[in-house]
């Protein structure tokens, strides 16, 4: 997997004091093109700090253009912000 870091558009489900879990995500490709991820498996969820920042770590898997991929999904607590952080 290589790192990309980008910010994505997501849907997730929070369920009482849970952590959040991520439904979906939309992501724009290099060349422009919107995709839109629906998350199928989370295989790991780790709180980790990453340069001083509180993140959630989370290794998942779907299906991107019809082909099974794992990535990682990164939620920033502190800004309530997601990104694919790894594909």
């Amino acid at each position: 997997m290589r790192i990309v870091a980008k910010s994505v558009d997501a849907v997730a489900v929070f369920r009482g004091t849970n952590r959040p879990l991520p439904y979906k995500f939309r992501f724009r490709e290099e060349d422009g093109t919107e995709k839109e991820v629906l998350v199928e498996r989370i295989f790991l969820v780790e709180e980790r700090r990453i340069a001083g920042i509180r993140t959630l770590l989370y290794d998942c898997q779907s299906a991107v253009d019809g082909v099974q991929r794992r990535y990682q999904l990164k939620y920033l607590i502190q800004d309530c912000r997601w990104e694919l952080y790894k594909i």
